[in-house]
C-alpha cells in the first residue's frame, strides 16, 4: 500500500484526522482539489472558542462576539447579550491553513491541486484515482476518509448517504459596515430568508460578513433583497470585498462508514440545524474518526463492522444534540411570519431573555 490512510478534503476536519493518525507513525496523504488550503472560503467563520481546545489557530481570531441583535419581519428587534464572549470570528482561510500546517509537521503528505476522480476497492485496499496538472495518478490505501464537504464524492462512490437537505447560501465580505462589533445581527422572516435566516457578522474594524441561507430558492436574490431592505441601515457606506457561495447539509445519516471507508464533517451532515455551524461538531467527530482509523490499523481489521465503531462513537458524543437541532430546524422552517412574531413576543419577556442569555 502507498498509504495507511488517505483523506480527501483539506478543511479543518480533514486536516485534523490526517494529523492525528500521522502522529501515531502511519503513512497519511491529504488530498485537496484546490491549489491553496482554505480557498475558496465557503463559511461565515463564526465559531465557538472551544474549537481551540481541539486545534491550533488562535492567532486567526479577528473579533469576539457576545450576543445577537434579532430582527423580525415587522421591523422590531431585540438584543440578546450574554455579557461575555460566546463566539469568535476567524479568518477562515488562515484557520484552515493553521490546522493543515500542524498536520504536515506530524508527517502528513499534502497533495494540493489534486482532484479525486474515483475510488474503488482493489487488491485488499482502496485505490484512489487523482488528476493533478492534467495527469492521472493512482494511490492505494488501507483506509479512505471523505472530508470532502457538502457534495461528498466519497459518500457517493461508496453509496453511504445523501443529505436530507442542502440549504443554498450566499455571503459578501464588506468594508464600511456600521454595526456593533460585539453583536451578530440576525434577520428572520419568509420574505428575507425562507426557512432559515440572514446575518451580519462583524469581522473586525468596519468589516462585516453579510449573508443568508434559505431552505429553497435563489440565495443571491434573497441576499440582494435583504441588503436593500432590513440590512440597509447598516450598509449605507459598505463596499463589497469578496463574494462567497456555499451550501449547508442537514440530515442525520444512518451510516457514515463502509468497508475501509469513513466520512466526516459536512460530508456526514455533522452540522447544527439551528445555526448551520459545522466546525466544532465536525472536529469532535473527526477525533472519533481518527481514533477508529488508528484502532483499525493496529488491529489490521478494515471491515465495515470495525468502521462502525466510529459511527457509534460520534452518535453517542454529539448525536442527541444534532438530532434535536435538526428537529428545531424543521419546525422553524414551517413557521409563518405571524408565528415568528408570536414567538418573538414570548422570547422578549424578561424571564425568557434571562434564560436565553
Amino acid at each position: 500500500m502507498d498509504y495507511d490512510l488517505v483523506v480527501i478534503g483539506a478543511g479543518p476536519v480533514g486536516g485534523y484526522v490526517a494529523g492525528a493518525v500521522a502522529e501515531k507513525g502511519y503513512r497519511v496523504a491529504l488530498v485537496e482539489e484546490h491549489r491553496e488550503v482554505g480557498e475558496p472560503v465557503q463559511c461565515g467563520g463564526l465559531v465557538t472558542p472551544r474549537v481551540f481546545d481541539l486545534v491550533p489557530g488562535k492567532e486567526t481570531v479577528l473579533n469576539e462576539v457576545r450576543g445577537a441583535d434579532i430582527h423580525v419581519p415587522s421591523g422590531r428587534h431585540a438584543r440578546i447579550d450574554a455579557g461575555e464572549t460566546e463566539a469568535v470570528v476567524v479568518d477562515r482561510a488562515r484557520f484552515d491553513r493553521a490546522i493543515v500546517k500542524h498536520a504536515l509537521k506530524r508527517g502528513v503528505k499534502s497533495l494540493l491541486g489534486a482532484k479525486a476522480l474515483a475510488a474503488r476497492y482493489q487488491d485488499g485496499g482502496v485505490e484512489v484515482v487523482l488528476v493533478k496538472d492534467g495527469e492521472q495518478q493512482r494511490l492505494t490505501t488501507q483506509i479512505l476518509v471523505g472530508a470532502d464537504g457538502v457534495q461528498s464524492s466519497v459518500a457517493k462512490w461508496f453509496h453511504i448517504l445523501r443529505p436530507k437537505y442542502i440549504l443554498p447560501g450566499f455571503e459578501v465580505e464588506m468594508t464600511g459596515v456600521d454595526v456593533d462589533p460585539s453583536f451578530v445581527t440576525l434577520f428572520v422572516g419568509n420574505e428575507i430568508a425562507p426557512g432559515f435566516f440572514g446575518w451580519i457578522i462583524p469581522s473586525g474594524g468596519d468589516r462585516g460578513r453579510v449573508g443568508l441561507c434559505v431552505k429553497e430558492g435563489n440565495a443571491f436574490a434573497y441576499l440582494e433583497r435583504m441588503m436593500a431592505g432590513p440590512a440597509k441601515p447598516y450598509l449605507k457606506k459598505a463596499q463589497p470585498l469578496q463574494y462567497i457561495a456555499g451550501g449547508i447539509p442537514f440530515g442525520f445519516p444512518r451510516r457514515t462508514y463502509a468497508d475501509r471507508v469513513m466520512i466526516v464533517g459536512d460530508a456526514a451532515c455533522q452540522v447544527k440545524g439551528t445555526s448551520g455551524g459545522g466546525i466544532y461538531s465536525g472536529l469532535r467527530c473527526a477525533a472519533h474518526c481518527a481514533d477508529a482509523a488508528i484502532e483499525a490499523l493496529e488491529a489490521g481489521d478494515f471491515s465495515a463492522r470495525q468502521m462502525r465503531t466510529y459511527h457509534r462513537a460520534w452518535v453517542k458524543s454529539v448525536g442527541k444534540e444534532l438530532r434535536k437541532d435538526l428537529a428545531i430546524f424543521e419546525s422553524f422552517a414551517r413557521l409563518t411570519d405571524r408565528q415568528v412574531e408570536e414567538l418573538f413576543d414570548i422570547f422578549s419577556e424578561p424571564e425568557m431573555v434571562r434564560i436565553i442569555q
